[in-house]
């Protein structure tokens, strides 16, 4: 499975040492361990778990485009990307927050297992999060298949910096960019670029949009919990 996953990696175009990819496969193994009495994630067989999360989230290491920072994985899940990302990004520090504790429990085992000091794992959901402290302080965030973008935006634009980048990854055809119009407005954000992705092996198709914030987001936002959800931007 090594080999699989590096040969995966090589595929993409992107370049991680050997010592990351030994612990993403600890990590792989303890998830596929953890998975077996926790419901993590649907995908069970290990081909299956690499292509369709490890390297499903690789394709962002593409675009990252930074080198240290702070980061912000909403609805992070058993940690994807975000978990992936802060093993390969080690000078980029990640927050990853979902609000099901038992996705939560695993990534702190994670972490303590892997001796990981760039990544904190918080059950919470992201309208509680934020408080004046953490708004506006992160460069750069992340989701995946978490709602749709007009409603994702609410939760992960108030957390960015002004210029800060988000990059969630979405499903080709979705046609979400166009929903999205009137929120990119109101939290003063564009979409910069719309990159078109392929998982290496199975060839399934994935978007990754750049989404740049330009100014400050007003303080109301996001709404309080469920509200993004049901009246979206």
């Amino acid at each position: 499975m090594r080999e699989y996953l590096k040969e995966g990696i090589k595929k993409i175009g992107v370049v991680i040492d050997d010592e990351k990819i030994d612990k993403l496969m600890e990590y792989l193994k303890f998830l596929m361990e953890y998975n077996s009495h926790t419901n993590l994630t649907a995908i069970r067989d290990e081909e299956g778990i690499i292509e369709k999360h490890f390297l499903d989230s690789i394709l962002l290491m593409k675009h990252i485009k930074c080198e240290s920072g702070k980061a912000l994985d909403i609805g992070t899940g058993a940690g994807f990307p975000g978990m992936v990302l802060a093993i390969c990004n080690p000078d980029i520090h990640f927050t990853l927050i979902d609000s099901v504790g038992k996705k939560i429990n695993f990534l702190k085992q994670v972490k303590e297992k892997l001796n990981l000091t760039n990544v904190d794992p918080i059950n919470v959901r992201a309208e509680e999060y934020i408080n004046d402290e953490n708004r506006e302080s992160y460069d750069l965030g992340f989701c995946r298949g978490v709602s749709k973008l007009n409603t994702i935006l609410e939760y992960v634009i108030p957390f960015l910096k002004v210029e800060g980048r988000f990059l969630p990854q979405k499903m080709e055809g979705t046609n979400e960019e166009n929903e999205s119009k009137s929120a990119l407005k109101i939290l003063k954000s564009e979409i910069t670029k719309i990159y078109e992705e392929e998982l290496p092996y199975s060839k399934d198709k994935r978007i990754i949009v750049e989404v740049v914030k330009r100014e400050k987001t007003d303080k109301k936002y996001p709404r309080r919990v469920g509200i993004p959800l049901k009246k979206p931007l």
